[in-house]
C-alpha cells in the first residue's frame, strides 16, 4: 500500500470529533495542496479553514509503525492535534496510489546465465532449395 490509513487512525485515536471534522474537510475538497515524499517520509500541504476564506500550511513527518512523529500547522491548535493535519493524512490515504510512489525493479540474480541472443538467420532459416528438373 502506498499510503496507509493507519497514519490517520493512529493520529485521530481517542478523538471522534477530530476524525469527523477531517472526513468532512476531505469530502468538501478543503485539501488544496498535497505533496508526499516517501523517501523522506514527509507530507506537506495546504488545507482550507472550515468557515473562513483562509488556508493553513501543514507539514507532517511520518515515523515507523504508522505514526506521525512531528507535525506543524499554522492554525491556532497547530502545535497540538488539529483537523487540518488529520485531513492531510486522510487525503493521502484516499489519493496516493502505488503508481505515485517510485517503483523499484527486481534484478535478475547474477548466477543465472544471460539469455542467448539469436540472429535473424537463426530464427528464420532460409527454406531448403528445391531441385530443378529439366
Amino acid at each position: 500500500m502506498a499510503f496507509s490509513v493507519l497514519y490517520w487512525v493512529n493520529f485521530c485515536s481517542g478523538t471522534k470529533k477530530l476524525s469527523q471534522k477531517s472526513e468532512s474537510a476531505v469530502k468538501s475538497d478543503h485539501v488544496l495542496k498535497f505533496i508526499y515524499d516517501p523517501e523522506l517520509s514527509h507530507v506537506e500541504g495546504r488545507v482550507q479553514a472550515s468557515m473562513r476564506d483562509r488556508s493553513y500550511h501543514v507539514t507532517l513527518t511520518l515515523g515507523e509503525n504508522d505514526t506521525v512523529i512531528d507535525s506543524k500547522c499554522d492554525c491556532v491548535n497547530g502545535q497540538d492535534k488539529c483537523h487540518h493535519k488529520a485531513s492531510l493524512l486522510l487525503y493521502g490515504y484516499k489519493n496516493v496510489s502505488k503508481t505515485d510512489v517510485r517503483a523499484s525493479w527486481i534484478q535478475h540474480p547474477k548466477s543465472r546465465p544471460p539469455k542467448k541472443t539469436m540472429t535473424m538467420e537463426e530464427l528464420f532459416p532460409p527454406p531448403p532449395k528445391l531441385a530443378t528438373y529439366r
